[in-house]
């Protein structure tokens, strides 16, 4: 007994010491790049140009750093970037809400056929269709009264408000598969009660969805933060991190990648701030949605 104990005691140690082996070996792999793009920033040149300078610098330098912060223009950028992600991200979680409720909860003729168009949006690129937007938004209206909507705004919200704006379609998917999810004892209690559909959705299905609402906002939001197309086509005199970003550049080749990787480090913060504070609530969202599986 005492053989096979310290057997398996030693078995055990060897898979201990070869898990944390594939693992760490794994979060290296992962984390290199992200890793690289911080501390690139902080090498001077002379360690650029050093082909045995690798990961660790020889010496700290934050000249890419203020080049990098310059150039994105903060805190401009930052202040009409969050104004814009959050009230988009408001607009998408009403929108997507409702669009999902219906879909999820209703039986009405034509229900598949909505569906299938929500699926198409999520499919069809942005490319395909971008064109057609940016003339409509450029004359928007009808006839002689036409304004032009390039520099507000309005464009990414009207996008929002039809339901037709980044990954519209997958944050109508989630919410549908949310609301089918909910147990139908529910309506029938709140409609015993004496509620309408629209009080019962209120009162009984809102409240019950305010995770899944949370998670929309925050993939929203993400999207928005440093969505980059859009922001190049409606946008030139408001500067945002998306088309803000387009335009850094250094003396050199080398010195616009480093640069950039310093930008693109302090755009991600927020969101890494962000999922930490809701990663709970992210992953279980996603997992009652069932689009985990």
């Amino acid at each position: 007994m005492k053989k096979r104990s310290s057997v398996y005691r030693f078995s055990q140690a060897i898979w201990s010491i070869a898990r944390f082996i594939i693992v760490f070996g794994l979060a290296f792999i992962i984390l290199k790049p992200f890793y690289y793009k911080i501390v690139s920033g902080f090498m001077t040149r002379d360690d650029l140009l050093n082909p045995a300078v690798s990961l660790i610098p020889s010496g700290l330098s934050l000249t890419y750093w203020k080049s990098a912060l310059s150039q994105l223009k903060l805190p401009e950028s930052f202040l009409y970037t969050l104004a814009l992600s959050v009230s988009v991200g408001l607009i998408q979680v009403i929108i997507c809400t409702m669009s999902g409720y219906g879909l999820g909860r209703f039986h009405f003729r034509g229900r598949g056929l909505i569906f299938a168009v929500v699926i198409l949006i999520m499919l069809v690129p942005a490319d395909v269709t971008s064109t057609a937007q940016y003339i409509r938004f450029v004359f928007f209206g009808v006839g002689k009264a036409t304004v032009n909507l390039m520099d507000t705004y309005w464009p990414i919200y009207i996008l929002a408000f039809t339901g037709t704006n980044i990954k519209n379609g997958l944050y109508i998917y989630l919410m549908r598969e949310f609301f089918r999810t909910m147990p139908g004892n529910l309506e029938e209690a709140a409609y015993i009660d004496g509620c309408g559909p629209i009080q019962a959705f209120l009162r009984v299905m809102l409240p019950n969805a305010r995770g899944m609402m949370t998670t929309v906002f925050l993939f929203s939001f993400c999207w928005q933060w440093t969505e980059s197309d859009y922001a190049r086509m409606y946008f030139s005199e408001i500067p945002l991190f998306g088309n803000v970003f387009a335009s850094i550049s250094g003396s050199s080749n080398m010195e616009s990648t480093i640069i950039r990787n310093a930008a693109a480090v302090l755009i991600l913060i927020p969101l890494i701030v962000l999922f930490l504070i809701f990663q709970k609530t992210l992953v279980k969202s996603v997992t009652l949605s069932g689009l985990a599986n």
